[in-house]
């Protein structure tokens, strides 16, 4: 019996403590899962990380390669000029310079084609590196399937990338092909020209360059037409490259975007079920232990009224039995006392147990109401409940097995009732059973206060995995920056391009409309050199002109200056004879006389004034004479030759002027034209 109830305990605490173990292995599962959960979404990063640089870095090789396409086609137009001037019979230096920039040009394009395959190869390693990484997620689900789709597109680029620097490649071994082809054709003209001039036979050698001039032209002119069907594809590719950056740039906005939430969500449900089955795991083990505890107590109790009554029973048969012995159960009456003074102690612990245990059927009910709430609150977490379950089914095939070793105690305490010497012992057996109930309360104080201490576990898991919320949410931040880093650089890069481009098309409009200015500065500079050169020449033949007519306008002068001087002597003549026609009386003849010495004097100042104003009159003045003369009698001679001499001053002074801009014109027209 002692052995029975001792194994009971043990296998009660044993499966709270394996309970508790069990409770505390799933929480660091838990733990275990979120931790390969946070390292899982950092290796998903880091390869998105790694998809988005092998993107920029074939978009920038991309436009590496459309510049290289430019080149080849650069070299290509060198190569044909360099072959029209092996053709032709220039001079050596010629070709030579044509053949020393073919070379260099052909050996920088060789230079770069092997970087190319370089960078390409190492982008073909670090694609190969995240596919392996890649292909141990498949249970990323939808992100798994996008990766997949971002590698197999970056797969694709990479493969059109390899052709075109495979084509590149050809185009430089042609190249170099073309270059050692002219320097084996100079050494065989060279060749050539010593048999010509043993053999005389240029027309061979004329025939052979045409052929080989033509085959090099189709060549050349194929080259170009895979270069332009290049530029084409490149151009193509150049569209599709930004089409696919764009939605790239959508599809990360819009994985960031689901996969916050995503993390939102399974953070709160992480917190939740955590919270959630840490309750419950505590409330389920208290639950259990507490059924566990009265349902042994119960089985127990029951027992132990059940053999109290049975040995009652049998006692007080012995009792009776034992009245009519009186002389030989002296010493049985006082065990009987005794076991009377156990019986009631028993019975009173037994009330004492069945109030105790009203109380546990009244802490079961409220239980079992909790149960319910938390029932309630299990449907939404199935997994949790149906460990739960199976843990309640364990417990009640324990529960079962108990119950079967209990009737098996039953019967061998049946049998072992059957034997009054054994009351002792069975007295003895009920004060351990009631010290075992303390210990038991002992325990379950101790189960509480161990349950206090996984409460503080709980909430320090609590702060911990807050601390890993945080530095996860730290974690997607920084992705933020980053991406937002890689945008703003692809902007920046983009907006430098478009400006690269605007700032090139407005220096090729500035040079070309700078090239045609000076054009028509030339143009406008020869016309004003022919213009300089018309006005000189007909500076030079007005000036001619000028100096002829000023010396005819000095030879006139002085012969209407002579006329004018006859004239004014035949006036003066004249004018004496009227006088002395008109005045026959002799008084006036001598008068005339006496004053014709002052008069003459006069005539004769007024003459060399008055020479002047009979230039420009001429022949005219000789018509007016007659008017004169008859105004003189009227008005006196003095008044007539002053108005003369002012009229001859104003023309000599507008001679004067002329005269000075004539000389004056030539010299403003040159410095006019100067300027």
């Amino acid at each position: 019996m002692d052995l029975d109830s001792i194994e009971d305990k043990s296998s009660s605490i044993e499966n709270s403590n394996h309970g508790e173990l069990e409770s505390e292995s799933n929480n660091v599962d838990s733990l275990e899962v979120v931790s390969s959960g946070g390292d899982t979404m950092r290796e998903v990063e880091s390869v998105a990380e790694n998809l988005t640089k092998v993107e920029l870095d074939i978009a920038h090789y991309s436009e590496k390669l459309i510049n290289l396409d430019v080149l080849v086609m650069h070299v290509a137009s060198r190569g044909s000029d360099f072959e029209a001037f092996l053709v032709e019979n220039h001079t050596q230096e010629g070709p030579m310079l044509k053949a020393l920039q073919f070379d260099l040009l052909s050996g920088f394009l060789d230079s770069e084609v092997t970087e190319l395959e370089k960078f390409l190869s190492a982008l073909h390693t670090d694609i190969v590196s995240s596919r392996k990484v890649v292909s141990s997620f498949t249970q990323l689900g939808d992100t798994f399937y996008d990766i997949k789709d971002k590698l197999h597109d970056c797969e694709d680029s990479l493969k059109q990338s390899f052709e075109q620097v495979s084509g590149f490649k050809e185009q430089s071994a042609n190249f170099q092909r073309i270059l050692l082809a002219s320097s084996g054709d100079e050494k065989r003209k060279d060749n050539e020209d010593v048999g010509c001039l043993e053999n005389n036979n240029d027309r061979n050698l004329s025939a052979k360059i045409k052929t080989q001039t033509a085959e090099q032209q189709k060549s050349i002119l194929r080259m170009l037409e895979k270069s332009l069907a290049r530029e084409l594809n490149l151009e193509k590719k150049l569209t599709e490259a930004r089409e696919t950056e764009e939605e790239l740039k959508l599809r990360l906005q819009q994985e960031v975007f689901c996969m916050e939430q995503e993390a939102e969500d399974i953070w709160e449900r992480l917190f939740e079920a955590e919270n959630s089955a840490e309750i419950l795991s505590g409330v389920s083990k208290e639950l259990f232990g507490r059924i566990q505890m009265a349902h042994l107590s119960m089985n127990r109790l029951t027992e132990r009224g059940g053999e109290l009554r049975s040995k009652h029973e049998k006692l007080s048969e012995q009792n009776n039995e034992l009245t009519e012995k009186v002389s030989e159960a002296d010493d049985t009456w006082e065990r009987l006392f005794e076991a009377e003074n156990s019986a009631e102690i028993l019975s009173g612990v037994s009330k004492e147990l069945s109030g105790r245990i009203q109380m546990a059927q009244l802490s079961m009910n409220r239980l079992i109401e909790r149960e319910g709430a938390l029932r309630s609150i299990l449907e939404n977490f199935s997994e949790q409940n149906n460990e739960l379950t199976e843990k309640a089914s364990e417990a009640e095939k324990r529960a079962e097995i108990a119950e079967a070793e209990c009737k098996k105690l039953r019967m061998s305490n049946m049998e072992l009732t059957t034997d009054v010497i054994h009351l002792k012992s069975s007295i003895t057996h009920a004060t351990n059973k009631v010290e075992q109930l303390e210990t038991q309360l002992k325990d379950s104080e101790i189960k509480r206060d161990h349950a206090v201490a996984s409460a503080e576990a709980s909430q320090e898991k609590q702060s911990m995995l807050d601390c890993i919320i945080k530095d996860m949410g730290n974690l997607i931040e920084d992705l933020k920056s980053k991406v937002l880093r890689a945008e703003s650089q692809t902007e920046s890069a983009e907006d430098k391009c478009i400006l690269l481009s605007e700032s090139n098309a407005e220096l090729t409009d500035d040079i070309n409309f700078l090239t045609s200015r000076v054009e028509h500065l030339e143009t406008s500079l020869q016309h004003a050199n022919e213009a300089k050169h018309e006005t000189a020449k007909d500076i030079r033949v007005r000036t001619k002109l000028i100096t002829d007519l000023v010396l005819q306008l000095a030879l006139e002068r002085e012969r209407l200056h002579k006329q004018i001087s006859s004239l004014m002597k035949e006036k003066k003549v004249a004018v004496r004879f009227l006088q002395r026609v008109k005045d026959p009386s002799f008084k006036l003849s001598k008068n005339n006389n006496k004053n014709g010495s002052p008069e003459k004097e006069v005539n004769d100042e007024n003459t060399g004034s008055s020479a002047i104003s009979y230039e420009m009159e001429g022949n005219a003045q000789n018509d007016s004479s007659k008017t004169d003369a008859n105004a003189g009698q009227d008005d006196p001679p003095s008044e007539v030759d002053t108005s003369r001499n002012i009229d001859a001053r104003q023309l000599k002074f507008n001679y004067v002027l002329v005269i000075v801009l004539i000389f004056l014109i030539p010299p403003l027209t040159a410095f006019i034209l100067s300027q």
